[in-house]
């Protein structure tokens, strides 16, 4: 049995106490200003969660109930609508956004549909720009607004995130305020799939294959159905579904700018077999061009850097081409690794 299959055969661990769970942060001081003294307590409670989990829940984000209502609405809609046309909003390799529902993780076929949308204009990775769907104009408008308060929290998020690895608040704000590529994901994960099974592919088992976002970190809105999961300790732990909370976790980029400190934690959605469930991730992720290394703070003597610079735009890249279609081993920050 290869790795990967161990991996995903480890145990579900028994739903605990609260304090053995993905941590629960208020983050209401953060948001109003990260500067403050109130805000300390919640910046602690995220340096602890990215150290030990690279998972946690806040609440009191300052994401509007009624906006969250509006995207949630317009996801429905938009997975509701015929195959045929969903499947004229088709991503293909040169351009990555729009509807797909054959995605890989590390090979695997994933049970799901996704719609990929990000910032408005020619993206800079790509060179390409949106799809969105005809007869539906409130679609376009809800989703960009949403993706705009999106950054603003995550951008209150990396503040906390430096000032937890000893930095200035907005020493990476250079790296994404203003030129992020950043992408909004829309997810179904329906009761049977609705793919042609590509060559070469098993049948899907998992709504998500376990795997660890590429990016700095991922903002995620889930509804009440659950299942996504992450691995610590040998066990899956299932994230709970928290009343008007959403769900951070930091990805690999952040965990080499750390220097391992920060982790990207390992997670999965299971397939569902009685209810569909939707989610929403907006992955926040830096400029193109952005060379990502080891921040100052977190190399020494006594602790070095543990990775070679990585070109974001590149890493990018071949993360996607590995989503889209098996051309080869799906690029890792491992390979990177001193």
């Amino acid at each position: 049995m290869s790795r990967i299959q161990d991996l995903d055969q480890h145990p579900v661990a028994v739903q605990g106490a609260v304090e053995e769970q993905v941590p629960v942060i208020d983050v209401a001081d953060l948001v109003r200003d990260s500067s403050s003294s109130l805000s300390s307590g919640a910046i602690d409670q995220i340096a602890t969660a990215c150290q030990t989990w690279g998972f946690f829940q806040i609440v009191n984000h300052g994401i509007a109930s009624q906006q969250i209502s509006e995207v949630w609405q317009q996801t429905h809609t938009l997975f509701a609508l015929p195959l045929e046309q969903k499947l004229a909003l088709e991503r293909n390799r040169e351009n990555p956004w729009g509807f797909y529902n054959r995605e890989l993780t590390k090979n695997q076929l994933d049970k799901k549909e996704v719609f990929d949308f990000t910032s408005a204009g020619v993206d800079p990775i790509y060179g390409q720009t949106n799809r969105w769907p005809q007869k539906h104009p409130d679609f376009e408008s809800t989703m960009m607004t949403y993706l705009d308060s999106c950054t603003d929290l995550s951008l209150k998020l990396l503040e906390a995130f430096c000032i937890g690895l000893d930095l200035p608040a907005k020493f990476m704000h250079p790296d994404f305020e203003g030129n992020h590529t950043g992408f909004v994901r829309l997810n179904y994960y329906p009761l049977e799939t609705t793919a042609s099974m590509p060559d070469g592919v098993e049948e899907a088992d998992l709504g998500i294959h376990h795997h660890t976002d590429a990016g700095g970190l991922t903002v995620l809105l889930q509804d009440e159905v659950g299942g996504l999961q992450v691995h610590r300790d040998g066990f899956w732990h299932d994230i709970p579904t928290v009343e008007d909370a959403m769900v951070i976790n930091t990805g690999d980029m952040m965990q080499v700018w750390s220097n391992d400190s920060y982790k990207a934690a390992i997670h999965r959605v299971l397939a569902m077999d009685s209810s569909e469930r939707y989610s929403i991730p907006f992955f926040f992720n830096p400029a193109a061009n952005c060379e990502v290394k080891p921040l100052p703070s977190v190399v020494s003597d006594r602790n070095p850097d543990q990775y070679d610079a990585i070109c974001w735009g590149e890493f990018r890249g071949r993360r996607s081409d590995g989503d889209y279609a098996d051309y080869g081993t799906e690029v890792q920050i491992s390979q990177f690794r001193k």
